[in-house]
């Protein structure tokens, strides 16, 4: 691998910093529930001012961010009304709306507020208009009182050693990765500078991988065109040429000039001077060799000798085989850079 262990670390890190800023942030229960808050012992005017101290908390949240403060709710509300029985009022649902920590509430902060004012002016509208919850019936208490005692309401559920683990991985990482939204919503261009600054280094290191890639593919045809590709563009050819040597001991000096020419193009092929394909006529191997006249004439000449015999069923002599192999030896100096 070309990166090492750190950079990989690094990159992984910004992959996910870009990702909490970005994305939607599906954070579970960080903590099992430890119970609820106290609650103040407070009369209908006391509650009602506290309730218009609350919109006015909404307000100012929905205009300013640092504002959003669960803390500033302040004690749950025990209200002691001056008929009926005293109730408790609960603002756990006002306090994750507020909370600045929670990056599921950030993209619909301003529909959540508004809900929050009207929810705090209809507790308000409930205080002027009372409604007074008339008492049940024998039969209703007992027939409630049933279905308390069913098994689904008797359930205490207790948290595994699993689920603890996990909702404390969870809380560190909501405060690892909060700090950084939080910046990215007081300070806009943050969240901007830190996601191209992530792509710039991603695709800069793309590029340095390319280049690596690239130069060890170049140092690979580097030896391969060396000593190694000569050796074995020689031995190649050298094998059609032993076996034009055996059809010339025999007379077959048909075979014998066929062999010499494919010599030469299995010569020129393994040292990257011509295409290699299994299709190509003799004439387009022509067409496609753009080299010195030094290798071209004896190729052309080759080429002319070869189709004319092979494919043309021309007479053919002992002449006729020296001359092709003349210019084999030709090739093969030019190719091979020996002293004919």
């Amino acid at each position: 691998m070309i990166f090492s262990q750190g950079v990989r670390r690094l990159i992984l890190v910004m992959v996910l910093v870009v990702s909490c800023m970005r994305a939607q942030a599906q954070v579970p229960a960080l903590t099992p529930p430890q119970g609820l808050p106290s609650l103040q012992d407070v009369s209908v005017e006391e509650y009602r001012h506290h309730l218009d101290q609350l919109r006015i908390l909404v307000a100012d949240c929905g205009r300013v961010v640092t504002a959003c403060d669960p803390e500033s709710v302040g004690n749950d509300d025990r209200v002691h009304p001056l008929q009926g029985q005293s109730y408790a009022v609960r603002y756990g649902w006002l306090r994750a709306v507020l909370d600045d920590r929670d990056p599921a509430m950030h993209r619909s902060r301003t529909e959540l507020l508004a809900q929050a004012e009207q929810r705090l002016s209809e507790q308000e509208e409930e205080l002027n208009h009372p409604q007074f919850a008339s008492s049940l019936r024998q039969e209703d208490r007992l027939q409630r009182d049933r279905v308390l005692t069913l098994k689904e309401f008797q359930v205490v559920h207790e948290y595994s050693w699993r689920e603890r683990v996990s909702a404390w991985l969870s809380e560190k990482l909501a405060r690892i990765f909060g700090g950084a939204a939080s910046l990215g919503r007081i300070a806009p261009w943050f969240g901007k500078t830190l996601e191209w600054g992530s792509l710039l280094a991603a695709i800069t290191l793309l590029v340095l991988w390319v280049y690596r890639t690239l130069d060890r593919q170049r140092t690979a045809l580097g030896k391969l065109t060396g000593d190694v590709a000569k050796r074995e563009a020689i031995e190649a050819s050298r094998a059609w040429l032993e076996l034009a040597q055996i059809h010339a001991s025999n007379g077959e000096w048909r075979d014998a000039v066929r062999c010499l020419y494919w010599a030469s193009i299995v010569l020129l092929e393994e040292r990257r001077t011509l295409r290699r394909s299994e299709t190509r006529t003799p004439r387009e191997a022509l067409q496609l060799l753009v080299v010195s006249p030094q290798l071209r004439e004896p190729l052309v000449a080759q080429t002319a000798a070869f189709e004319r015999i092979w494919y043309g069923f021309a007479n053919v002599a002992q002449e006729d085989y020296e001359a092709a192999l003349q210019n084999y030896r030709r090739v093969q100096g030019v190719v091979t850079g020996a002293t004919t």
